[in-house]
């Protein structure tokens, strides 16, 4: 009897393990990954990447589709109503903190999306034209305390990564500068490059090219580490203003309601994908940097980057209509 009843759990613990096997097979079909912003951008060119090594890894297609809009407010509300099935995801970055902080979304992050891997950090560049006659984060301090409000700073609109880098830039250096928003990046590269704003804190994928060719000039990174193409190049933190840390961090995101074992597959995907060595001279191609972590680190990155930005936007007073 007794072993009638062992033989009897076993075959049904063995039918109750394929059962979940079967469950969690994915994916078994195609896949669409969003990006918020337009094609040709470091949003758009990193979601593409990923969408072609998930598509070798995972052996079903995964597609990008551009869904512009809001500083990426449009393509993380779709998502967040979609079903939580692992056949929508959507590339996600710094503004869910920010725009949360500034009640611009839509959505609740916490409540609605699932954080599944982080991906690449673009750290942010602090230019200024070409002809200009600054030359250091020393020397633009100086200028902008001598005649203050007169230094004008370009960004992609109210409560963008670049007006916030602004933001924090006057608040930790005490100097008053103006704020000159654009209806996007391009139009505020426009005026850049033709010396009608006088700095930007642009990324460093769009950025560099253009200081490589001289038609801009690199004062500082954003971030906390120098550019390994640019080593002589100092981060702002190292000119003064310990603590300066403002990037382009890119993750995946999905539905919130994922099943836990369908955010396991993709985690481990990108990571193994984001150690690749091919992928790695990719990113640094982009000037950038793999970043690495699944659910727990993404959520726990996303939860520091609202706790900053809200300590600034308090401080500042920074408002959105």
């Amino acid at each position: 009897m007794n072993r009638f009843i062992y033989w009897l759990i076993s075959v049904l613990l063995s039918v109750m393990t394929n059962c979940v096997q079967a469950q969690v097979a994915y994916p078994t079909r195609e896949v669409k990954l969003i990006a918020g912003f337009a094609a040709g951008g470091a949003t758009d060119t990193i979601a593409r990447y990923y969408a072609k090594k998930l598509t070798d890894k995972l052996g079903q297609t995964f597609i990008v589709e551009n869904r512009p809009g809001g500083g990426g407010i449009v393509s993380l509300n779709a998502l967040a109503q979609s079903l939580p099935d692992g056949y929508i995801l959507a590339l996600g970055s710094n503004p869910i903190a920010s725009n949360a902080v500034l009640n611009r979304n839509p959505y609740d992050w916490r409540r609605d999306l699932a954080p599944i891997a982080m991906l690449v950090s673009t750290p942010n560049v602090l230019v200024v034209p070409g002809s200009s006659p600054i030359n250091s984060v020393k020397e633009l301090v100086e200028a902008a305390k001598k005649t203050p409000g007169t230094l004008t700073f370009a960004s992609a609109g109210t409560g963008s990564t670049q007006h916030l880098a602004g933001e924090l830039f006057q608040y930790m250096a005490n100097v008053k500068m103006t704020h000159v928003p654009y209806r996007g990046g391009s139009q505020a590269l426009i005026d850049m490059l033709a010396a009608r704003v006088d700095l930007t804190f642009g990324s460093s994928a769009t950025m560099m090219p253009l200081v490589e060719s001289k038609k801009l000039k690199l004062l500082a990174i954003t971030g906390p580490y120098r550019l390994k193409q640019h080593p002589d190049v100092p981060t702002i933190a190292e000119s003064g203003y310990p603590g300066f840390d403002v990037q382009g961090d890119y993750f995946m995101v999905a539905p919130a309601n994922l099943p836990q074992s369908i955010q396991m597959i993709l985690a481990k995907a990108v990571d193994e994908i984001s150690r690749q060595p091919d992928t790695i001279a990719f990113i640094e191609s982009m000037h950038a940097r793999p970043l690495y972590g699944g659910p727990a680190e993404t959520k726990a990155f996303i939860e520091g980057e609202y706790k900053k930005w809200k300590t600034l936007i308090d401080a500042v007073g920074i408002k959105v209509d």
